[in-house]
């Protein structure tokens, strides 16, 4: 994933300036949250809290019920 930075000066004030948190979320983060949850899936792990860390991504593999399947 690559992060990019585009300017977009407001046209309604002589500066161009614009509020930072005045951007609405857009669907990224949901996104990657779903593509998680869809790979951890097959081993019966359907919730995990974010931020995604590769410690909470490993704690959720090793406590997956036992038998679950594995894509192939």
């Amino acid at each position: 994933m690559a992060l990019d930075h585009t300017a977009t000066p407001s046209p309604f004030n002589p500066l161009g300036a614009k509020g930072v948190g005045e951007a609405g979320t857009n669907g990224c983060p949901p996104a990657i949250a779903n593509a998680v949850l869809d790979a951890l899936s097959p081993l019966g792990i359907t919730h995990l809290d974010i931020p995604f860390t590769p410690e909470r991504v490993w704690a959720a593999i090793q406590a997956a019920p036992p038998g679950q399947t594995r894509r192939p």
